[in-house]
């Protein structure tokens, strides 16, 4: 079911916030992950301010979705949404690599508050969303709901009971190099982790060079679907895509097929010299021209 315009407006307007919030971090730190971050600025914001069931006063809430951001290295795509969400002050987007500070190169759920998974080594965070997801459907058939029975009713042996929480995990397309990606999907699909929605950001390039130079992916699509996967291509930068198929994935759940959203994006997005050079990480004259372009072009 299409969305209003309306949301998508306002989701529009939440996404130049992020952005200024990544281009602030990168600014006040001279250095950052710019490439896989800027591909991701519109995916984030709109599982952030649509999409997850979170609670603003409690990062650690039990019944809150899971995000695991296994290409961590792109931390600063959830970094510039936390201060927005209520989960860290606004300063903190200042803070970027100091010592001590809460927002460090790498995702890290023991310093950050509304993190979920630490990463670093690529490849690991599908594993990880894939245990969680277990872990949740165990739950559920350890502590069904209580509903009562009635001809009204389906018996309880057929239900389908929706998961307290639901797993999205978040990989870039150089990480679909790893095996163990397609050892996690092989048990995602397994064991029919139908609560975790995979989403690959499609940038056609990973830090050695072009991803289907360094290692052909293509058919991606159909490598999942091949480990039982229900699976969706998406423009990774159109909000209604986006929030359109998330949403689709959510309702379908109790198909007993986890989800793949293969969002194809832009490395770089947005900063016409990092998307020139396929930038992966940027400091000195890389920075210090792409945030003047940035300036010129948001303001």
């Amino acid at each position: 079911m299409a969305h209003s315009p309306e949301l998508i407006k306002e989701l529009e307007e939440k996404v130049d916030v992020v952005r200024h919030n990544i281009l602030r971090i990168f600014e006040g730190s001279g250095q950052g992950h710019c490439g896989g971050t800027m591909s991701l600025t519109e995916i984030v914001t709109a599982l952030y301010f649509h999409h997850l069931k979170l609670d603003p006063n409690n990062c650690d809430w039990p019944e809150r979705d899971r995000v695991v951001l296994s290409k961590a290295h792109a931390a600063e795509s959830i970094y510039a949404v936390l201060p927005e969400v209520g989960y860290v002050p606004e300063e903190t987007l200042d803070q970027y690599y100091a010592y001590r500070s809460m927002f460090q190169g790498h995702a890290d759920r023991w310093c950050t508050p509304g993190i979920d998974y630490s990463g670093g080594s690529l490849g690991q965070g599908l594993s990880f969303a894939a245990g969680m997801a277990m872990a949740e459907k165990i739950r559920i058939e350890m502590n069904p709901p209580k509903i009562e029975v009635s001809p009204m009713n389906l018996p309880r042996n057929i239900m389908k009971y929706n998961p307290t929480y639901r797993v999205f995990c978040i990989v870039g397309d150089g990480e679909c190099h790893e095996g163990q990606i397609w050892e996690a999907a092989m048990f995602a699909g397994k064991y029919k982790l139908d609560n975790l929605i995979n989403i690959v950001d499609y940038n056609k390039f990973c830090i050695d060079g072009p991803t289907e130079t360094i290692m052909p992916l293509a058919p991606l699509d159909q490598k999942f679907r091949d480990f039982g996967w229900w699976v969706k291509e998406i423009d990774g930068h159109n909000l209604a895509e986006i929030v359109d198929t998330v949403d689709l994935a959510n309702r379908i759940y109790g198909d007993g097929k986890p989800k793949c959203i293969i969002a194809h994006t832009v490395k770089g997005h947005g900063i016409p010299l990092w998307e020139k050079i396929h930038a992966h990480v940027a400091r000195g004259d890389c920075m210090d021209v792409a945030l003047k372009e940035a300036k010129e072009i948001y303001g």
